[in-house]
């Protein structure tokens, strides 16, 4: 929603500015302090009547005028922001009043000062005739401010234990195709799965893929979409299935026809749209191969799946009826309550129940979103009936209208969110600490050094998974959210509804009239759009899905209010011009290959807090000594990602003293002594992953306060004894990858006081290693253990060792696990 978005990001802007106005009483910068903290007060108070707006808006031309005069009044004063926040902060002195002394001069003696006063004076008047429009009709305010965030590691803790996804409904539509799948008859070597938008075939899939991947002998899980980009499906089948990296560089499609005819692999293609795709893969993707491999396709077009496996493939998925959409509704409302055993439903709310079942027209995604409404609402017969009277009894557009209702549903705060995700291709997974960063850039969340924005990202995402709004693809250890997607429906819905409230445009639906407000734009062809600041003055976030290689415009620089710029796919190169974004706080190269290497004044941009690069390379030194300018100068910068070290020295790594997140790859003694030595390069560091090419002689992180996160990842070439290690005091995530053992790390790592997850990941350890769990005080606070990919004789366990175990994750066919952790495996 635009109006909560546009509120948000003037609310936070101005707690930035707020906090760094160092004025006091009587001082001639003390109306500037008045008039940010009015700003502050009056945005929120705007926010906290939006609902009861919303709801009353209905026909009234008046009240619909009202959203629109608090939304635009937000823009405005958000532009005036950004066009004197730079002006305050180029002008900061020295010394604890720096910032006094140099502001006062530019806004209270100049120009500059009596035109910021005379618009807020402006905005002021303007608020004025909104609030008296608001008392005119009876718009109340939410008290609670619908923006509580809630005890999100608590939160996490829950999904430690969750059972697994519902499926109901289906049960001999699943049984009849996990026969196929295991029948040594040629002829079942493909299934198809077909059926209308939202009918649930990629649930029935995926639930399939699960049970039975394990009886192959490597398998592979990839989402196609409408417009699939052939040449990243196959790689990452590649991956999915161990072809060697070597091998995905040269000849990838003969490689990997070439390992599909050897093993037997099962391999899952959800959302097929068109023949041609098909006709694309068929020549990697062996269908004639008598080892038992097998191939599992959804697809909403039933012609589809005939033309790529015949009639005989076909598995139709139709509308439940009554019968099987109250069992759904059922087990979906039981599985959102904390107390599984209570009965559902009350006697007093079944008959409004099945009403709001039956109007869901037996679509399972409409009966799944009806759910995550009921979940916020009190179980009684006025809440219920009040969803029940929301819904239309006309049977066209069934779907869409809940999907509004949804969305209507939402709090003002959490729209936004919601929205964003249509600013992404249709069936792309989502990062969410990519998705974290982009909303610092555009101030949707604050990063205020208080909470860390990684867990409110995780909060915000767990309340859209509680309304079935999306859908979680992969949790972390801890539970946290990795990433995520959306249904189709909801991702078209989410592009409809940002559209028509301004909140950004896709190529496919921009007009020429839209380019002067244009805040959000995602596109896939960055090379067909001329930018410059005349056209597009307000663009704060540019994401670009390239599906061929592009040549990203010099004009690009001229973007001066661009905050966010996200590039995936492959570029020829990266304009110098880059440099001019002086506004930009997030820039994600991760998933971009560049043709050419990557300017190195993009290590120089002194706003950058988020650079989250991928194999990325960068302009090499011409200089043969060491000079200033080209050392890395990022002082603002938290997040750090996939770090090239030819191009960090150690003393540019010491004065990165925002950092929070640092990720690097192939560290040598210069970055480990800067890592390792007396002080740390961030008192602020609370996630470290260390890829490391040679032998540690010591590693003292026992001064690093904050940091919870640490991986250690060795290539396989590294040899690792624990003992050398000082561990940091308050490590809770401990995570070893691809490292060289030659003795038991348990005798170290069991006295860690405050760990909680450990995942020994791709390990290497000599023949006689077993590792030992047990002891009275092992492993106090653990509650996650993980073991993947390393050949150990056994697991010493007893009845003391690791009492607040909850989650044993093995991937492991041949090892004996003991009897106590049988009892706690689960599957990722």
């Amino acid at each position: 929603m635009a109006e909560s978005a546009a509120l948000t990001a003037v609310i936070n802007q101005a707690v930035q500015i707020g906090a760094n106005l160092i004025v006091e009483t009587g001082s001639r910068l003390y109306r500037l302090k008045e008039d940010i903290e009015w700003i502050e007060r009056k945005m929120r108070h705007f926010k906290s009547c939006l609902k009861d707006a919303e709801s009353k808006q209905g026909g009234s031309y008046e009240v619909a005028n009202l959203i629109n005069d608090m939304r635009d009044l937000a823009l405005d004063i958000e532009n005036i922001l950004d066009t004197y926040l730079p002006e305050i902060e180029s002008h900061k002195g020295k010394g604890p009043f720096r910032f006094v002394k140099h502001a006062a001069c530019i806004l209270c003696y100049g120009a500059t000062a009596n035109t910021f006063a005379l618009e807020i004076d402006k905005f002021k008047r303007r608020a004025q005739e909104i609030e008296a429009t608001r008392e005119r009709y009876r718009i109340n305010l939410d008290t609670d401010g619908g923006n509580a965030v809630m005890d999100v590691w608590d939160r996490r803790k829950k999904f430690l234990v969750a059972a697994e996804s519902i499926f109901v409904g289906r049960k001999d539509t699943l049984q009849e195709v996990k026969e196929k799948l295991r029948s040594s008859n040629l002829d079942c070597k493909m299934i198809c799965i077909v059926g209308d938008a939202g009918v649930g075939k990629t649930t029935a899939g995926k639930k399939i893929y699960k049970e039975v991947k394990n009886e192959f002998t490597s398998s592979a899980l990839v989402y196609v979409s409408n417009e699939p980009r052939v040449p990243e499906l196959l790689l990452e089948i590649a991956k999915q299935v161990g072809l060697e990296k070597e091998k995905m560089n040269e000849n990838l499609e003969v490689n990997l026809r070439s390992l599909l005819n050897e093993k037997r692999c099962l391999i899952f293609l959800d959302d097929i749209w068109k023949n041609e795709t098909w006709d694309e893969l068929i020549n990697v993707i062996p269908i004639n191969s008598r080892n038992c491999s097998r191939i599992i396709i959804t697809s909403r077009y039933t012609h589809v799946g005939r033309y790529i496996g015949g009639e005989s493939s076909l598995i139709e998925l139709k509308l439940l009826d009554q019968e099987k959409s109250w069992e759904l509704f059922s087990e979906s409302m039981k599985s959102s309550s904390e107390n599984m055993s209570e009965i559902f439903p009350p006697i007093e709310l079944e008959d409004i129940a099945k009403k709001i079942v039956e109007r869901c027209g037996g679509l399972p995604l409409a009966i799944v979103v009806v759910v995550g409404m009921l979940r916020q609402r009190r179980r009684d017969k006025h809440a219920w009936k009040g969803v029940l009277d929301s819904f239309s009894t006309s049977v066209v557009n069934k779907c869409s209208d809940i999907l509004y209702l949804s969305y209507k549903d939402l709090s003002p705060d959490l729209r936004p969110f919601f929205l964003y995700f249509g600013l992404f291709p249709e069936d792309k997974e989502f990062f969410v600490s990519n998705l974290c960063k982009a909303w610092i850039a555009e101030k949707l969340i604050q990063d205020d050094g208080n909470q860390n924005p990684d867990d409110i990202a995780d909060a915000k995402l767990d309340m859209l998974s509680d309304r079935n709004l999306i859908q979680v693809s992969r949790r972390d250890l801890d539970g946290r959210l990795i990433s995520c997607r959306i249904h189709d429906l909801l991702h078209v819905f989410c592009i409809k509804t940002a559209k028509e409230n301004n909140f950004y445009f896709t190529c496919h639906n921009i007009g020429s009239n839209s380019f002067k407000t244009l805040r959000r734009l995602t596109i896939d062809n960055i090379s067909q759009y001329s930018f410059s600041n005349s056209i597009t003055p307000k663009l704060r976030t540019l994401l670009c899905f390239s599906k061929k290689e592009s040549l990203i415009p010099n004009e690009i620089g001229n973007l001066s209010s661009l905050t966010c710029l996200k590039l995936s796919g492959t570029f020829k190169r990266m304009p110098s011009t880059i440099r001019n974004l002086k506004k930009l706080v997030t820039l994600d190269i991760a998933e971009a290959y560049f043709r050419f290497q990557l300017p190195r004044t993009i290590l120089r941009m002194k706003h950058l807090k988020h650079l989250l690069l991928g194999h990325a390379r960068f302009e090499s030194n011409k200089c043969t000594k060491l000079n200033v300018r080209n050392e890395v100068r990022l002082p603002n910068i938290e997040t750090f990602r996939a770090v090239p070290v030819a191009i960090l020295k150690a003393r540019s790594l010491q004065k990165l003293s925002n950092l929070r997140q640092l990720v690097l790859y192939e560290a040598n003694d210069e970055h480990l002594n800067a890592i390792f030595g007396k002080t740390p390069i961030s008192e602020k560091l609370h996630n470290l992953y260390l890829s490391l090419i040679q032998k540690l002689k010591r590693l003292n992180l026992s001064h690093y306060d904050h940091l919870t996160k640490l991986t250690l990842s060795g290539n396989f070439f590294v040899p690792l004894t624990l003992d050398i290690i000082e561990f940091p005091p308050n490590l809770i995530y401990l995570a070893l990858e691809e490292m060289k053992i030659t003795e038991d790390p348990m005798k170290v790592l069991k006295e860690l006081p405050r760990l909680e997850i450990l995942s020994l990941f791709n390990c290497m350890y000599s023949d006689s290693i077993a590792l030992d769990l047990s002891g009275a005080n092992s492993f106090l606070e653990l509650q996650v253990l993980e073991i993947d990919g390393i050949e150990i004789p056994e697991l010493i366990v007893d009845q003391t060792g690791m009492p607040k175990l909850c989650k044993f994750v093995c991937h492991q066919r041949d090892l004996n696990v003991p009897e106590r952790l049988r009892g706690k495996m689960v599957e990722l």
